[in-house]
């Protein structure tokens, strides 16, 4: 039962309280139409973001009106206002949830042309683009473990890492966007090793955000540990030195083929107005806002012609994990359960 209704609230499908977005007024009709306007719904809370939106409004003349929340809240939001939208553009976090919108007939075609030029095919279809990228991955204590290097996620089944692996709750929508993608590539069985492995790793209850678990490293609690990419970006440019600190203490390992989720955008259905909405997408699309992501965000770009910083590039290389991200959704349901099932707390 319990993974049922993680199911549920992670697919956003009910929703008990309403949404809790941030508004001058969460309750008025905040749409607002013209030629020099746009209204986004954003579950990526990210400062980087609101400055793309005032160079947007100073370049373009076109002014956002921004409304934040959690993305699954957001889709709930958009499924209730389908007969009068009240967004123009849609942006969030996780290609899983890309399913979810598509089945509630949320989105509509962009007719942004092209983008085969800029994108790698998995990374857009005619009604959602991917902005940014970020890798799940396998960090290490690099005083203890200098060079350390993963094949493959199932590795952390091995003996090292037994009551000696960091992560975050199973009910994190990162730790079950990557399992639904080994679900999605490799199968039940494989997913079922895979989380296997992960609770026979644990070095403690799962607790705490990605940031945490590299700190937790850093105390000696764990290790190793799973995290994304971009918050060792984060934590390495950090104002805090304690997070500077802890980030200088652990290195990454790329599995062979590694977990790649995104963050990505849609115009809204009936949007009012949607020429400005594809006006925006486009501009994120463009190589000083992909930079933007990278320097100020610690993202990965998705457009093939940016060059990666010095940071990235100091990360490694790595391929990809095979993903449909249109289906990625699909897969979610099983994962939660498999994860239930075996203990991922």
């Amino acid at each position: 039962m319990k993974a049922i209704f993680y199911a549920i609230i992670f697919l956003g499908i009910i929703s008990l309280t309403g949404c809790a977005v941030k508004s001058e007024d969460s309750q008025a009709n905040i749409s607002v139409q013209g030629k020099n306007t746009v209204n986004v719904y954003s579950a990526r809370n990210y400062d980087v973001d609101k400055d793309l939106f005032l160079k947007f409004e100073e370049d373009t003349g076109i002014k956002v009106n921004l409304i934040e929340g959690k993305g699954d809240e957001l889709i709930e939001r958009m499924n209730r206002e389908k007969g009068n939208p009240q967004a123009d553009l849609f942006l969030t976090v996780g290609g899983e949830t890309i399913s979810y919108a598509k089945k509630q007939d949320l989105l509509q075609t962009h007719g942004i042309d092209n983008l085969s030029d800029i994108l790698v095919e998995s990374f857009y279809r005619e009604d959602w683009i991917a902005l940014t990228k970020r890798a799940r991955v396998l960090v290490y204590d690099n005083n203890k473990y200098p060079g350390h290097q993963l094949s493959s996620y199932f590795e952390l089944g091995q003996e090292i890492y037994k009551d000696n692996l960091l992560v975050r709750s199973g009910t994190s929508s990162y730790n079950i966007a990557l399992t639904a993608n080994i679900l999605q590539s490799y199968g039940t069985e494989k997913a079922r090793e895979f989380v296997t492995a992960i609770v026979q790793g644990i070095a403690r209850d799962p607790q705490g955000g990605d940031r945490d678990q590299a700190k937790a490293v850093a105390a000696g609690e764990g290790e190793f540990a799973i995290m994304n990419t971009y918050y060792i970006s984060k934590m390495l440019n950090s104002a805090d030195s304690s997070e500077v600190d802890a980030a200088k203490q652990v290195s990454i390992a790329f599995p062979e083929e590694t977990h790649v989720n995104i963050s990505w955008g849609a115009i809204v259905k009936g949007a009012k107005n949607g020429e400005n909405a594809k006006k925006l997408l486009e501009y994120l699309l463009k190589e000083e806002q992909q930079r933007a992501y990278m320097e100020d965000n610690g993202e990965y770009p998705i457009i093939k012609s940016v060059e990666l910083n010095e940071l990235l590039k100091g990360f490694g290389e790595f391929t990809s994990m095979p993903v449909d991200y249109e289906t990625l959704g699909d897969f979610t349901t099983e994962a939660i359960m498999i994860m239930d099932e075996l203990g991922w707390k």
